[in-house]
C-alpha cells in the first residue's frame, strides 16, 4: 500500500468556466539560430494524463522546460492554470512538480538530507516534515539507504529519490521527462503507479517519453511533436488551441533568426 499522501493544489476557475491546466499559443523557442519549438498551440484540460511523443530533438523537453519556468519562450505564450509562465513564474512554480533529466540532487548530502532541503524550499510545514520525508523515502523504496550519501547512488536510485521529492508538496501539474529511464522493472512500475495515483487525484500529468506502449493504459491523450511542431493529437482532453495571440509570432521549423 502507498504510504505517501498525494497532495493536490486547489483548482483554479469554476465548474462553469474551467481553466485549462496547460495552454500555449504559437509557442516558440530559439536556441541560437535554430527553433526547438516552432509555434506550438495546445490546450490540455485539468486532470488529464498526457504523453508527449516524438523522436529526439522533437521539442518535448523544451516544452516541459518552458512550462516549468526553467527557460522562457522566445515568442508566443504559455500558461499553467491560467498563470503566465514568464510574468507569473513564482506562482507557476508553486503549482508544478517537475522531474527533469538533471535530477537536482546534492551528492554530498544523504537521501534524507536532500529531501529535507527540498521540503524547506517547498515550505512544507515544520510539524509535518519528518513524517513526509520518511513516507516519501518508503514510497520510492529508499528507506534502507536514507542515511547514505547520494554520491554513492546508482542512476536508478537517484531517479527514485528525485521521484520522492515530487511527493512532498501540493501541486496541480506534474511534468515528467523520460521518467522510466535508468530504472529497472520495479522502478518503472513505481513510475506507472505514481502516474496512476496523480491521475486518480485529479492532478494533470504531462510526460515526455519514448515508452509509448508502456504508457498507453495510463493515458487520456497523446501529443506527437516533430521538428518543434505538433504533428498529431489523440485522445481526450487535448486539443489545438485557437485562442488568438496578437503578440505571438510563429517560427517555421528549422528557421533562422533575422
Amino acid at each position: 500500500m502507498p504510504l505517501t499522501t498525494i497532495y493536490v493544489a486547489p483548482p483554479f476557475g469554476s465548474p462553469d468556466k474551467p481553466i485549462p491546466a496547460v495552454s500555449t499559443v504559437e509557442l516558440a523557442r530559439l536556441f541560437g539560430r535554430s527553433a526547438a519549438l516552432a509555434g506550438v498551440s495546445l490546450r490540455v484540460e485539468t486532470g488529464r494524463a498526457v504523453a508527449l511523443l516524438g523522436p529526439n530533438g522533437a521539442g518535448k523537453t523544451t516544452l516541459l522546460r518552458i512550462l516549468s519556468t526553467a527557460i522562457r519562450p522566445s515568442f508566443g505564450t504559455a500558461e499553467v492554470d491560467g498563470l503566465d509562465v514568464g510574468r507569473q513564474a513564482d506562482a507557476v512554480r508553486r503549482r508544478i512538480a517537475y522531474l527533469s533529466h538533471a535530477n537536482g540532487l546534492y551528492d554530498d548530502l544523504t537521501a534524507l538530507e536532500n529531501l529535507r532541503f527540498a521540503a524547506r524550499l517547498l515550505d512544507v510545514p515544520a510539524a509535518e516534515v519528518d513524517s513526509r520525508l520518511r513516507a516519501a523515502l518508503a514510497d520510492v523504496g529508499l528507506t534502507p539507504v536514507g542515511d547514505q550519501r547520494v554520491a554513492g547512488f546508482s542512476a536508478g536510485m537517484r531517479k527514485r529519490l528525485a521521484l520522492g521529492r515530487l511527493l512532498l508538496s501540493p501541486h496541480s501539474l506534474v511534468l515528467l521527462d523520460e521518467p522510466h529511464a535508468a530504472l529497472d522493472e520495479d522502478g518503472m512500475a513505481l513510475v506507472d503507479d505514481l502516474i496512476r495515483r496523480w491521475h486518480d487525484a485529479g492532478i494533470t500529468v504531462l510526460v515526455a517519453s519514448h515508452a509509448a506502449e508502456r504508457l498507453a493504459p495510463l493515458l487520456d491523450g497523446r501529443i506527437r511533436l516533430d521538428g518543434g511542431l505538433v504533428t498529431a493529437i489523440e485522445g481526450d482532453g487535448v486539443t489545438l488551441n485557437d485562442t488568438p495571440a496578437p503578440a505571438a509570432r510563429a517560427i517555421p521549423a528549422g528557421a533562422t533568426t533575422p
